[in-house]
Formats: C-alpha cells, structure tokens, sequence
C-alpha cells in the first residue's frame, strides 16, 4: 500500500481540482491500486460508490467502513483520510451552494439500489467545471443527490462506524486493538489501558455508546472484510481476526455485511 503524506494528498487534490466547488458537481472514477490518503478536506460533500472491494474512512467521529455495493458521504469540509484497498468505484462531488444538507453533517455509510448504482457511475461523464451551465447535468446531480438522501434516511440494522474515544488510555487500548483485533481480549487491552476492568468498561461505554465486546466484534469484521477484499481465503481470516469457529464468523459478517463472506471475497 502507498502511503501519501500531506504535502502528496494536498497534490492530489489539486490535480484533481478537489480544492474548488466545480459546480454544480462533478465524478471520476476512483483508482484500482492500494492507497492511503493523509488527512484532508475539500469543499464539497462526497459521495463514493463501492462497485467493488473495500474502503476504509477514518473522520472525527471514527473509523468507518464502505464495503462493496454500498456508498459513503462525507459532508463538505469535514476533515478524513482514506484506505483504498482495491476499489472499483467512483466519487461524485456535490456544490453544497447548491446542495445544502447542514442536517446531514456526519459521515454515513448507506445501501445502494441497482438503479442508483447505475446514477452515479454515469456521473464520470461530467468533469470538474463541465457541468456549471449544463442544464441536464444540473437536473442529474440533484436527482442523484436526492435519492442518495433517501437512501442514507431509510432505517437499517447495520452499523458501518467504530466510535472514537477521547480518554487517553482508552484511545490507547482502541489503537493497539486497530493494530491486532485478533488478539485483543478484554485482558490484553486492559494492560494497554492501565485500567481495571470495571473502570475501563464504564469509561468505553461512557465514550463510545458502546460495549467492548460489540466494538471489538465490529472491529474484527472490519479487518476481516479488507482481508477477505485482498483476495485472502475465509477460512485464515477467520482465524486471524479471532473467530475459533467458522460458522460463527460467517453468521456475524453476514448479520453486519448482509452477504456471506465467501460471496463478499468473490465479488
């Protein structure tokens, strides 16, 4: 993987003229290889689809995950870097002078339909700045970004975001488990902590809203679905993320992912 400093984000960005509002919006289709993007933000709100393969966005709330047949949006100026790992996909760019969602201003992972699916990918039609007087790319873009609205509004059971803590150790135990989420038991994490385990379960409940144990498990098949995009087989990711048993890691990537693991490798 290639990891970009600042000073190299901040050229990408230029180059690809992310530092203007392009309006009313405008797409490309996002590279193949494995990427690290250093923090940054641009002026616009972001939409990136994930044909396929496995994205990881890291904002101010925490870490979150876009997995294949899924979408992201990041709102205008919110700081982020990203992990690409493999992705077949494309990011579309929303003027928010023309595209106002102040009540949308949390990074959010959501479904996407067959058709919206097809929406976005022709958006690579438009370049920056080709589509300001372009009438029909005006009426696209919107369109788009009103369905992407509705489908980031409608209820789902599935949870794509790792909360951040601000505690110091428990932001250590969180990065040592990040580090190695198949070795992170709770008696593990609570000597990179420093804490006792009643402490340490009240302050990461506190912090999070979360449990350990359902944050652990939600960091495990996070790191097992960028495994299992690399091409890697079920049965070692299952066993490198911590799973004993290969029933139960394969119902737990189902119940987060909505597809099996095998069916996540093979797409």
């Amino acid at each position: 993987m290639k990891n970009l400093t600042s000073r190299e984000t901040q050229g990408v960005l230029v180059e690809n003229r992310l530092d203007s509002r392009g309006k009313p919006g405008f797409a490309f289709r996002n590279p193949s290889s494995a990427i690290f993007y250093d923090w940054h933000a641009h002026p616009c709100h972001q939409i990136t689809y994930a044909k396929r393969g496995t994205t990881q966005i890291e904002g101010p709330d925490g870490h979150h995950l876009l997995p294949t047949a899924h979408a992201i949006w990041i709102p205008a100026e919110t700081r982020h870097r990203t992990m690409i790992r493999d992705l077949d996909g494309v990011s579309v760019y929303f003027d928010p002078a023309y595209f106002p969602h102040d009540h949308m201003a949390h990074i959010q992972t959501f479904p996407i339909t067959t058709m919206l699916q097809e929406m976005l990918l022709h958006t690579v039609r438009w370049q920056p700045g080709s589509a300001e007087h372009d009438p029909i790319a005006r009426s696209f873009f919107q369109t788009v970004d009103l369905l992407c609205l509705e489908q980031m509004q409608a209820k789902t059971a599935r949870h794509f975001t790792l909360p951040r803590a601000t505690h110091p150790s428990i932001v250590r135990a969180m990065e040592a488990a990040l580090a190695s989420p198949g070795q992170a038991n709770l008696n593990w994490i609570l000597r990179h902590a420093g804490m006792s385990e009643r402490s340490f379960r009240r302050h990461f409940h506190g912090e999070t809203g979360m449990t350990w144990q359902d944050w652990i498990a939600q960091a495990r098949l996070f790191h097992a679905a960028n495994l299992l995009a690399e091409g890697q087989r079920v049965t070692d990711v299952a066993a490198g993320v911590g799973y004993a048993s290969l029933s139960a890691f394969a119902k737990a990537f189902t119940n987060l992912m909505g597809i099996s693991p095998v069916r996540f490798r093979n797409l």
